[in-house]
């Protein structure tokens, strides 16, 4: 049990960007500092990892964002990257499935992974019918020589899948070339049933990471370590548990602190 360890990623969640639907003229700039300030309220309360997510652009368009976004994006992942370089594990996911956008940014600045909600699956969404785009990202991958890895989506929240859990999980792992599976609930901050986490990890058999996507909090964590690898935190840590508001470093801080007393606890006692 020595290695017995779980991976906690905190969402920074960016408010309505320039080209966006929402966007209310905020200055590109404060975005850039909301998002360090979120990244540095992680990395003072003892997470692993963050990931930078366009959460507020809805209503997306299936594959691809505004040229205005992207300058925003990039800013705000330049930004980050150089503070918490060697601090924190830097993702990024460009919603609702522009993977080829976030992996060409994530290769030019050397970022840690993507995610991915369609990567090997078609999925019926808000958006329409999302086809995958594995091909896509990975020339972008080869041509770079990029390092970054890829975290897919099975089965992803907020979409009715087409393919069977077991039969996208087992496609993904076997034939997509990632170096993780992402499981969620249905919706942001819905729950992800252990069940399927566990079948993931006997999917994977130590090929791949396995990652809970959503619902994570600081009544359930327990029951997802020893089984995942990361989980991915948004809701639960935010101000009033509100997806859409900051983080609140005082409820991070305490997620840390179940995660690590939980651990030490069962590393005590098997």
């Amino acid at each position: 049990m020595d290695d017995l360890k779980l991976e906690l990623y905190g969402m920074i969640h960016l408010p309505p960007l320039p080209g966006s639907p929402g966007y209310k003229g905020v200055d590109v700039e404060d975005i850039v500092e909301y998002a360090v300030d979120e990244a540095y309220k992680l990395y003072n309360a003892g997470f692993d990892g963050l990931m930078v997510e366009n959460y507020m652009d809805y209503p997306f368009n299936k594959y691809s964002v505004s040229p205005m976004q992207i300058e925003a994006i990039d800013r705000v992942v330049n930004r980050i990257s150089r503070v918490f370089r060697d601090k924190l594990s830097i993702g990024l996911n460009i919603l609702r499935n522009a993977g080829r956008q976030s992996i060409e940014l994530a290769c030019k600045y050397k970022l840690d992974f993507i995610r991915v909600n369609s990567y090997m699956e078609p999925i019926w969404a808000p958006e329409g019918l999302i086809e995958p785009i594995a091909p896509e990202i990975w020339s972008v991958k080869k041509r770079g020589g990029c390092n970054t890895m890829i975290y897919a989506d099975v089965n992803v929240k907020h979409s009715k899948p087409i393919l069977p859990y077991i039969i996208a999980l087992k496609n993904t792992i076997s034939r997509g070339r990632v170096d993780g599976v992402i499981i969620s609930g249905e919706e942001t901050g819905g729950e992800t049933p252990v069940s399927l986490i566990y079948l993931a990890r006997k999917a994977s058999r130590g090929r791949t990471k396995v990652i809970v996507g959503s619902g994570v909090n600081h009544h359930n964590i327990g029951l997802y370590i020893g089984v995942a690898d990361a989980v991915i935190v948004g809701t639960s840590i935010k101000e009033n548990r509100v997806t859409e508001k900051p983080i609140d470093e005082g409820r991070a801080r305490e997620l840390v602190a179940i995660r690590d007393k939980i651990i030490d606890r069962m590393k005590k006692y098997y």
